[in-house]
């Protein structure tokens, strides 16, 4: 049975992941909770007086995480898998050490930022995140009211963790059902809650000795979205109050290939309701 291994810095939706793939019975070897970490700052380039400055805060910040984590997280973690660990920031030394401690087959993201070659190379297979908004269209953060301003569906991607952001091999695609009177913030928890449980739909296939599909590269790049000012946010609000979700959905759904999980095609062109331009073009 492969070694999985789960990244996290203890946010809910690592947590939903985690759950997710304990309920289809499995506890993976390890979850490191990222808790920051205690080195000095880079001391050279421009901002370093203002690094110094946070220095003292930022170990502040790493003592109450690990102590709350030490209190209050690592039971219930240490209950859903076989070890659980307090590890580093994330790309940090700490993190990297026990990650080649642990030599997993893969790595499941459940937060925590950008991956740097060196700790994806850990992971003999690769290393697997689930988005919450369709790639290649809509990257970044905060991205279902984009999706709704820019006429892609909403839904979650699986895909490969490359060293960009959201570029990885996506590897499925699928729509979350919209009904015509919804919020904003209906519509984001549906979006994360499908993408937890396509991780444990991939974790389980794998576990049970299947192999990964081979995927689809992203051969091209959209905007990387970033969270919204006030202006943006009322937008985004207005357009899933006005239905634009319902609208996209209905718009997207005749081109599944499986119309009862919702799963779109792998090779998919831009569908037409798309507005959004590759870089480039």
């Amino acid at each position: 049975m492969p070694r999985i291994v789960l990244i996290t810095n203890d946010t809910p939706h690592g947590q939903r992941v985690l759950q997710a793939i304990w309920d289809r019975g499995i506890a993976l070897d390890a979850v490191l909770v990222l808790t920051g970490g205690f080195g000095m700052p880079v001391l050279r380039g421009a901002g370093t007086t203002r690094r110094l400055l946070r220095w003292p805060r930022g170990i502040a910040g790493t003592v109450r995480r690990r102590v709350r984590f030490h209190r209050e997280r690592k039971a219930a973690y240490a209950a859903r898998c076989a070890r659980v660990m307090a590890t580093g920031a994330m790309n940090s030394a700490h993190l990297l050490r026990d990650l080649r401690a642990l030599a997993p087959d893969w790595i499941v993201l459940g937060g925590g930022g950008i991956l740097k070659p060196e700790v994806i190379a850990t992971a003999r297979l690769g290393v697997l995140n689930v988005h919450p908004a369709l790639l290649p269209w809509i990257r970044g953060t905060a991205v279902t009211g984009p999706s709704l301003e820019n006429g892609v569906a909403l839904g979650a991607t699986l895909h490969r963790v490359d060293a960009g952001i959201d570029t990885g091999t996506i590897l499925q695609r699928r729509l979350i059902t919209v009904e015509p009177e919804t919020t904003l913030g209906a519509l984001e928890r549906a979006c994360n809650a499908l993408g937890a449980q396509m991780m444990a739909d991939a974790v389980e296939h794998l576990v049970g000795g299947g192999e990964p599909p081979a995927g689809v590269a992203q051969a091209v790049r959209y905007p990387l979205f970033t969270f919204p000012d006030e202006e943006q946010l009322q937008r985004h609000v207005a357009l899933a109050k006005q239905g634009r979700g319902r609208e996209l959905f209905e718009a997207w759904r005749p081109l599944c290939t499986d119309p009862d999980r919702l799963v779109l095609p792998d090779h998919l062109p831009t569908p037409a309701t798309v507005t959004l331009r590759a870089r480039g073009d």
